[in-house]
This record gives structure tokens, sequence and C-alpha cells, in this order.
């Protein structure tokens, strides 16, 4: 135990010392996707005394040259990642994996088909009327890293899916059947095979039995299925709203600080965008679509769109009032200079902190509207319980 403390306190000793850089001064960069580096630093002559400061590396970018390089050096192996369960894609029966990111080169992909009736984006492959010699297709990938995006076409032949042999001999029986019908089209009845392929073959023709009953509840099941799926879609649609509304602040709140702590607003707003999408990562944080929103316009930035069309689109994707003023408001930051705007974001977030405590205390409200029907059918019962006994007495 005595050499376990006097261990731990060396350990300890060695770690307060830090690691000094030398001469140098190099702090090594994150790799190529893998997100900024923090380092806690000891920095000495700053001051008086030593200052400890957190200082943030952002990862390694590509140079346009090395970005293509890297782009033709994943082209290479870019079909062993998509293939799937398939053997190649010169003959693709079963849907293909088209990955979106490539963690280790730091790049993303978005995929594009020409024929989505057979091979659509996502790499669903629909080949149950593909004939035996295939159909091409061609599907188109863009590459970015975030600042050179580059577009690439990979060929593939869509075969029909492999079946098995009860299933050829099913189906070149129905062929069979197909074509001894256009044969005899001109007679009065159809003249069945009394045997195929050496198999002897006899026929009953199935009775469907006519339930009307049945069929009635079948449609009002179907009436009602459907009224439940629109009572969904309205429901992840109020859903959704609520949400945002309840971030709006939030996301508001966060810009102000990070514009008082001297970022631009770019800077802040990647700022939030990235540490939501590396909690997403890691697992430890929830879908929030304010956030969700806020990163899909980080990568559109990335990529090349310009801040002010991006925040723009921002608003208009999401739709609330809300949203589409503060892609306004950065807009015209963008044109006419950041002196107002945290001002402006102060008031606009003091309006925001009101509408979510209206918001609360309406939600509240709904809750204990609906909790009034079970409270209801409890005290019914109670009341049977109570009174059944008392009018059987009485009896």
């Amino acid at each position: 135990m005595a050499i376990g403390l006097i261990l731990g306190a060396a350990a300890q000793i060695q770690a307060g010392a830090g690691q000094d850089l030398g001469q140098g001064y190099e702090l090594k960069r994150n790799g190529y996707g893998q997100g900024e580096a923090l380092y806690q630093m000891n920095v000495e002559g700053l001051e008086a005394d030593p200052v400890s400061l957190d200082i943030r590396l952002s990862e390694r970018i590509y140079t346009k040259e090395e970005a293509y390089k890297t782009y033709e050096s994943v082209m290479e192996n870019l079909p062993r990642y998509i293939l799937g369960e398939n053997e190649s894609l010169d003959e693709v029966r079963s849907s293909l994996n088209l990955v979106t990111s490539l963690n280790q080169y730091g790049i993303r992909l978005r995929w594009e088909s020409d024929q989505p009736g057979l091979v659509d984006s996502y790499g669903q492959v629909n080949n149950t009327e593909v004939e035996e010699a295939g159909r091409e297709v061609c599907l188109s990938v863009r590459m970015t890293d975030g600042t050179w995006p580059e577009e690439f076409i990979i060929g593939v032949v869509v075969k029909p899916p492999l079946l098995t042999e009860e299933e050829i001999r099913q189906d070149r029986f129905l062929k069979m059947l197909s074509l001894e019908d256009e044969q005899q089209s001109s007679t009065e009845v159809l003249k069945l095979p009394g045997s195929f392929q050496g198999r002897e073959l006899r026929y009953h023709i199935k009775n469907e039995p006519v339930f009307l009953p049945l069929a009635g509840l079948g449609a009002v099941c179907a009436v009602l299925l459907a009224l439940k799926d629109q009572n969904d879609i309205k429901k992840g649609e109020n859903k959704r709203k609520h949400q945002l509304l309840l971030d709006y602040s939030e996301v508001l709140s966060r810009l102000i600080i990070f514009l008082g702590a001297g970022m631009s607003i770019r800077t802040a707003w990647d700022k939030i965008a990235f540490d939501y999408q590396k909690l997403m990562d890691d697992g430890r944080q929830k879908p929030r679509y304010a956030y969700q929103e806020m990163y899909e316009t980080s990568c559109q930035m990335r990529g090349g769109v310009p801040e002010g069309k991006a925040f723009m689109e921002f608003g208009r994707r999401i739709g609330l009032q809300q949203y589409m003023k503060l892609g306004s408001l950065l807009e015209q930051n963008r044109k006419n200079g950041s002196k107002n705007l945290r001002d402006t974001l102060k008031v606009e977030m003091a309006e925001a902190f009101e509408q979510r405590k209206h918001q609360a205390r309406r939600l509240g409200e709904e809750a204990g509207t609906k909790l009034l029907l079970p409270l209801f059918m409890m005290l019914s019962i109670v009341m049977v319980m109570i009174a059944v006994p008392a009018l059987m007495e009485f009896g």
C-alpha cells in the first residue's frame, strides 16, 4: 500500500509538472474530420505568474490537391464499401450500402441515381421486373471534405433476384401457361397441361369465401388506419413545432454568449452545431430539430453555400416565424455589420423566454384536461363499488 501511495504521488508530481514543448512550440492537430483538439496549457511569461489556458486547435483540413487525391484513393476502394451482400457491381441483386460518410478520410458523400425506380439514392434495389441480362444504372456520388466538393460516376448492373428451385419452376410454369393462353386465345376454354417437367398435375379452383360483414369490417379498419396515420403525422408536426419553440430561446442565449466572448456569428454557429453533432455521435444527446437544422446549415456553408443564403434557408426549412426572423437578422448582420446584433438578439431572446413560459403554461393546462377523463372514470368505479353493496343490503 505504501509503495502504491509513493507511486501515485510521483505520478501526480510528474503530471503537475506538465510536458515541456521545448523550443519548437508545436501542437499536434487532430486528423481530417476528427474535430478540434483541446490543450490545457500553462503559459509562462504572459503574466507575472504562469497562466492556465485552454487552447482549442482546429482539425487539419485538406488542400485542394490533397482533397482530390484523397477522393481518387476513395474511388479505388468505394466499390468494396458499397457492395453490401452483392458479389460485384456488375451483378447487383440486393440493396447496396451507399455510405454517406467515411470518417477515416474525413469526407461526406451524397448519392443520386439516374434510375431511382431501380436503385434509389439510399441503395434500395427494386429488381423484380428486371430481365436476366440486367440493366445498367449510373450512380452519381458527390464527395466533399466541407471545402472542396467533387462528383464521380459509378456504373452498376442490376439483375433479377436469385430464385429458389421451386420459384424457378413456378415461374417457368406460369410463362408456359401464358404462352398457351396466347396460342388458344381463339378457343372458348383454355386447356391446361396434364404434366410439366415430368410431373403429373391436377387442378382445383379455390372457392373464395364471401363474407360481407368481414369485408365491411376490413373497410372500416382501413379507414381507421388512414385516420390514425393522419393523426400520427399531425402529432409529429405538433411535437416538432413545440420542441422548436422551446429550443428557440436556448439557441439565442448560446449565440449571445459566444458573440460576447468575441466569436464571429459564423464561428459561434459552427461551434453550437458541431458540439451538438459530437454529442449525438457519442450517444449523449437526444435529437433536437433546431440543432439538427443548425448542423445542416453549417455543412452547407462548409460546402460552399454563402452564409446569407444558408441562414435564410435555415429559417425557411424550419418554417416558423421566429426562426425565419433569426435567419433574416443574421442575413442583415452579414450585409450591415454586427454592431447592434448582440443587442437585437437579447431583445429577441427576452420575447422568446416569454413565449416559452406561455407555451409551458398551455401544455400544463392541456395535460390537466387530458387527466380529467381518467379521474372521472376512477371516481365512477369507486361510486359503483360503494353503491352496489349498499343497494344489495337494502334489497
